[in-house]
């Protein structure tokens, strides 16, 4: 049941990517060319009704039809694939460290916290390493776009100018760094708002006993 759902969720997260294209998703303020995808909401849906595993594969299979689909090549789907996984590789670890220190009590909001916290971290980590990677090397010497130039431009044009591309390079890793934090916040927290209704009135889900439920239930 869990691979069945894992891999509808991940069907369902690529048809949402394909359906509400980037320039209908919401915009990150300072820079509108980053969106939050709500495609996310899936990978993070799975991971909180079926566990870690079932969530890897809903990732991968998302990421597995972008791939095919796209018509802007590999590098975005897989640069996303990345921050999906930084996030549920984030969600999984303050799990554990959840339910290795309280294990007196049990208290959703305290557990959805340390969780949320967690895959904050590992994202904004994890692709702070990635996009420095894809600004200066993996885009303009084997894609052959120029990401420092691009991202120049849409800097000067909410009036901020830069006198070199190192210049360059650092503010957009802090800003992406910003927008990668808030993405994990919406990621986890409309999922979990999805999920609780959900687990009240699908008695598919209720009874299932839900992968989060395991050690948040009071």
């Amino acid at each position: 049941m869990s691979l069945v759902g894992a891999a509808v969720l991940g069907s369902l997260a690529a048809l949402t990517t394909i359906a509400l294209p980037a320039n209908i998703q919401p915009p990150f303020p300072l820079l509108t060319f980053l969106r939050f995808d709500p495609a996310e909401l899936f990978d993070v849906l799975a991971f909180l009704i079926f566990g870690p595993i079932p969530a890897l594969i809903t990732a991968t299979v998302h990421w597995a039809i972008l791939a095919e689909t796209g018509t802007n090549g590999i590098l975005g789907p897989t640069a996303k694939f990345a921050a999906v996984l930084a996030t549920l590789f984030g969600l999984w670890l303050g799990s554990m460290v959840y339910r290795r220190f309280t294990r007196r009590f049990t208290n959703t909001s305290v557990a959805l916290g340390t969780m949320l916290g967690f895959a904050a971290l590992a994202r904004v980590g994890l692709m702070l390493v990635v996009n420095y990677f894809i600004f200066t090397f993996v885009g303009p010497v084997i894609f052959g776009i120029d990401y420092l130039g691009f991202s120049q431009r849409s800097l000067a044009a909410v009036g901020m100018q830069f006198a070199s591309p190192w210049q360059v390079l650092w503010a957009m890793l802090f800003f992406t760094s910003i927008f990668n934090g808030l993405h994990a916040a919406f990621s986890v927290v409309i999922p979990y708002m999805i999920f609780t209704p959900l687990s009240l009135k699908v008695p598919e889900i209720a009874s299932g006993h839900p992968w989060i439920s395991k050690f948040t239930s009071h």
